[in-house]
């Protein structure tokens, strides 16, 4: 078959989308598999509970995150 475009294939049936995904270049190959579900994409499912070492870990970051930010707010106005 033909190539198509990212946005021809986007318009098709789930179907027709598993059919012409070879017909698709490499870059656009890859954005259908980010975007459609059908394809493979990604899913989140499920949760995730965090033990209290991880709840330390994360403080911890969001505390470095802070410092940086109020560096990063300092720099700004010392450049304006």
């Amino acid at each position: 078959m033909a190539k198509i475009t990212i946005n021809e294939f986007m318009k098709l049936s789930t179907e027709e989308k598993c059919k012409r995904h070879k017909d698709l270049s490499d870059s656009d190959k890859f954005l259908a598999r980010m975007t459609d579900q059908s394809l493979g994409g990604t899913e989140i499912t499920g949760t995730f509970k965090m033990t209290e070492e991880d709840k330390k870990d994360l403080e911890k970051m969001e505390k470095e995150m802070d410092k940086h930010i109020a560096k990063l707010k300092e720099m700004r106005k010392e450049n304006k």
